[in-house]
């Protein structure tokens, strides 16, 4: 098949114009719109003189634990977010703890699609001591009979009570750095 100078010229003016377009994305970047999440999403509360920011809003911790805003069927009964902050704002440490009644979508995505990669942990296992939880967090006694998920560092720790449509959960780690301006 001849090819036609006419043709011949368009492919080669698109070629020219598509490997433009990625050159001035390779030197300048891809600009910013108005949709991009923006970096400070979650504010953190007040912190006391302590620097401790103490967040007992249920939908901000339940989004923040799990990543997910809770549908109308999930029933947030306690939760509580604490971060200590550095002079700078930045998180030094943060630790959540939170009790969900959840609908079966929620309950079948957190342990069935499994997003955390929890693994079961064996009946009769030892529960690794709780740091600091709050008063309405069950005792270790009460969560030693539940079904019990950790992720790989076992500080992600889910407690399932399928007799009362339960969720416990909880997590710490270390801090961030707070958004350079």
């Amino acid at each position: 098949m001849k090819l036609r100078p006419a043709l011949v010229v368009a492919i080669l003016a698109l070629l020219c114009a598509g490997g433009g377009v990625a050159w001035m994305v390779f030197v300048w970047g891809v600009p910013a719109t108005s949709s991009a999440p923006s970096g400070g999403s979650f504010p953190l509360a007040k912190p006391d003189a302590n620097g401790l920011a103490l967040e007992k809003d249920h939908a901000a911790v339940f989004q923040r634990a799990f990543w997910r805003r809770p549908a109308a069927e999930d029933k947030i009964l306690q939760a509580e977010r604490r971060d200590w902050l550095d002079g700078s704002s930045g998180v030094q440490k943060w630790q959540w703890y939170i009790t969900v009644q959840p609908g079966a979508a929620f309950r079948d995505w957190l342990l069935k699609d499994n997003p955390f990669e929890l693994v079961v942990v064996a009946p009769g296992t030892e529960l690794a001591p709780l740091s600091s939880p709050p008063a309405w967090f069950p005792a270790a006694g009460e969560l030693a009979g539940l079904s019990r998920y950790r992720n790989r560092e076992g500080r992600y720790v889910v407690f399932h009570d399928p007799a009362n449509n339960r969720l416990y959960a909880t997590d710490a780690g270390g801090g961030f750095a707070g958004a350079k301006q």
